[in-house]
């Protein structure tokens, strides 16, 4: 017998929680009417829409759904927000007769939210002289042409039940709001260049007090050979598809900062043996590994501070040695463009030094170059396109990524990331929402390219469990195949009697705490980025190499932050390898 006093009560309370979302709703949308009179959209007076934020709102909300399935977060609130715009400005659909088929129109309908209304005309001028001219979103058949523009774009992409293209909206967009349709196509590539980095804002770049040498060094530069061949960029972006279909595993380390003064071939050699020894623990708990360094090209860090002040004196920070010098004087802190013809030429030497090895040790895994491509000017001077294809490629590295001070959306390194054929890694941090995420993806890797795309979380020990579920779960959710990666270093500085460091447990801890996040939210797990040097260095504590504070002076030798030395790497690839091999055999028992 059903329990009538629950059963009364239960409905009770959902009388009481719809009366609470009426309220909400009613609030929601007398707020969106005074924000349409509060601001005004221009001139004209005609409103001005804003597909971006209505993309990162639906983006958040579904990161933040514990229960309710994403399709249900997005179908509800784009017809709220449908409503919404209408308390706004009263806004049709208008198709383009002659282009979208009969029968679409409730598709159309769906797509936007049963708010608008939907009426056809027959000529694409018609449309696109409404959508100018009046409260109207025009649905056409094919995209905008030469001409056509004149304050619009193409904001959205209405597609059918299958994913099949229905047509292609176009509207009034707020300025800076336009959002990527995910369309891969020829026109939407046209307008990137090498140098369109060029004005957009350019986060943690050098300022060079001679810009007439800087643009010598630039041409110096571009005539040069490119250091790494576009067949070599393809192969890692194939081995990486391995690692997005989950088949490999990526292991990506090296120096924070690769220096001038301490290369030679001896160093070489033992940071690439410690980086083939990580992977061949890793290897056998299963997957093939990738090999990735942090070489050839890592001569440049952001810093959180622009200066530094020591006994009372303060200077431009050290930024690197492609940058300037570590020297605490007033010359050495100049930031000296002639330093990237000295990166280029090390650059080389390193990478003919990884070819010579390989050579020597034939059957031996190749070891791929990577690093943050920070320096626009030298990563600009570098770029090629291939000539059989006619894609644009970084012939400064195999791989390189954009960090976390150098991501912002409508930023300079992003803009240049986007039009090259590379993988690219990006990082992520506790700052980072999936709204943020989703859009910097649809950015850098619109066809969803196997191989494009490596995520690397750098959040902390303290953070991770709290901030990478909701970026793997919108990431996830929508259907990205983008890798994930973790970076246990980045986020777990610290200082110990004056020395900057950081502790083996907390790295060993946030690469656990990263495996189990992919676990929960149903992602393989792709890789880990280790700043560490195969030479006897005492910078990170823990592990029998450096068990004490007290030891971290005896060999500190890293031009900028603490690296891993080879005990420990070696540790943590021990650990890797047992994580690597519980989450396969997790999936063979769910299978």
């Amino acid at each position: 017998m059903p329990d009538r006093d629950r059963l009364s009560a239960l409905r009770a309370e959902i009388d009481s929680l719809d009366d609470q979302i009426l309220d909400l709703i009613e609030r929601r949308l007398a707020a969106s009417a005074a924000i349409a009179a509060a601001k005004g959209d221009g001139q004209d007076g005609l409103l001005k829409l804003r597909p971006r934020r209505q993309a990162e709102v639906i983006a958040r909300l579904q990161a933040r759904a514990a229960h309710t399935p994403p399709d249900a977060v997005a179908l509800i609130w784009r017809e709220l927000m449908a409503h919404t715009l209408q308390a706004q400005a009263r806004t049709e659909i208008i198709l383009c007769g002659q282009e979208i088929p009969d029968g679409l129109d409730g598709q159309v309908r769906d797509h936007f939210g049963t708010a608008f209304p939907v009426r056809r005309v027959d000529a694409r001028a018609d449309a696109l002289r409404l959508a100018r001219e009046a409260e109207v979103i025009a649905v056409l058949g094919t995209p905008l042409c030469a001409g056509e523009a004149d304050g619009l774009v193409v904001f959205d992409i209405v597609r059918g039940m299958h994913g099949e293209t229905i047509g292609y909206a176009v509207g009034r967009m707020a300025p800076g709001d336009t959002i990527e349709t995910g369309e891969s196509t020829e026109e939407t590539k046209q307008d990137w260049s090498a140098d369109s980095w060029r004005s957009r804002p350019a986060a943690q770049m050098p300022v060079y007090p001679d810009a007439a040498a800087l643009a010598d060094i630039e041409q110096s530069l571009a005539r040069r050979p490119h250091l790494v061949p576009f067949g070599e960029v393809m192969a890692l972006k194939a081995r990486l598809a391995r690692v997005a279909e989950g088949e490999a595993f990526l292991v990506q380390g090296g120096d924070c900062a690769e220096s001038f003064a301490e290369f030679s071939p001896e160093k070489v050699r033992r940071d690439e043996q410690l980086l083939l020894g990580m992977g061949s623990m890793i290897a056998s708990a299963g997957p093939s590994v990738v090999h990735v360094a942090r070489a050839a090209g890592q001569f440049a860090k952001p810093r959180s501070a622009g200066i530094e002040t020591e006994a009372g004196i303060t200077l431009p920070s050290y930024r690197g040695d492609a940058v300037n010098g570590r020297a605490f004087t007033l010359a050495s802190r100049a930031p000296e463009a002639e330093r990237l013809i000295e990166a280029y030429e090390q650059a080389r030497a390193t990478l003919t030094l990884l070819g010579a090895y390989r050579l020597a040790e034939r059957g031996r895994d190749m070891v791929f170059a990577s690093h943050e491509a920070l320096l626009l000017h030298y990563e600009q001077a570098l770029t090629r396109r291939d000539a059989e294809t006619g894609r644009p490629w970084a012939g400064s590295g195999h791989m390189v990524w954009i960090g976390e001070r150098t991501r912002a959306l409508g930023g300079a390194h992003v803009e240049y990331a986007r039009g090259i054929a590379n993988p690219i890694g990006l990082k992520c941090g506790p700052n980072m929402d999936p709204g943020e995420l989703l859009r910097l993806i649809d950015l850098l890797d619109p066809d969803n390219e196997p191989g494009r795309l490596v995520l690397i979380g750098r959040f902390g020990a303290d953070k991770v469990a709290s901030a990478l579920p909701p970026l793997m779960r919108a990431v996830r959710r929508g259907e990205r195949k983008a890798i994930w990666s973790i970076d246990p270093m980045h986020g777990n500085g610290t200082v110990l009697h004056g020395v900057k460091t950081r502790l083996l447990a907390d790295i060993l801890s946030e690469t656990r705490t990263f495996f189990e996040v992919a676990a929960a939210e149903g992602v393989r797990p792709g890789g880990i980025h280790l700043e560490m040097t195969g030479s006897d260095v005492t910078e990170c504590l823990g592990g029998q190499a450096c068990s004490g504070a007290g030891e971290l002076g005896r060999r500190y030798l890293s031009h900028c932050d603490p690296r891993l030395n080879p005990p420990q790497a070696l540790e943590v690839a021990v650990e890797v390898a047992a994580l690597v091999g519980h989450a396969a055999r997790r999936r063979s028992d769910a299978a």
